[in-house]
């Protein structure tokens, strides 16, 4: 009833790329470490993932790794629609 509900209002995306967001810390932490936990999910932007990271070498690391990211994310929030990731400075979060 809930997800029908979802539907009816046009959230029902929104939700499902909000999964994404809900998903970052534990496979950033996975594919990166665990200090991945330095970097925050803020938002879906179509199906971009922007994520706040506190250096340039962060923004590095993920650029490295961002098949792998998304590729666990899409596995764990499938519907979010997931594609890219995009990391932009914590300070200007």
């Amino acid at each position: 009833m809930l997800a029908r509900a979802l539907r009816t209002l046009g959230l029902d995306s929104d939700v499902a790329r909000a999964d994404a967001v809900r998903e970052w810390r534990a496979v950033a932490s996975g594919v990166i470490g665990a200090d991945a936990a330095r970097t925050t999910a803020l938002r879906m932007d179509g199906g971009t993932l922007i994520v706040a990271v506190p250096t340039a070498q962060w923004a590095a690391e993920i650029r490295l790794r961002e098949h792998e990211l998304v590729s666990q994310l899409a596995t764990r929030a499938p519907r979010s629609g997931i594609a890219k990731i995009r990391s932009v400075p914590a300070s200007h979060a």
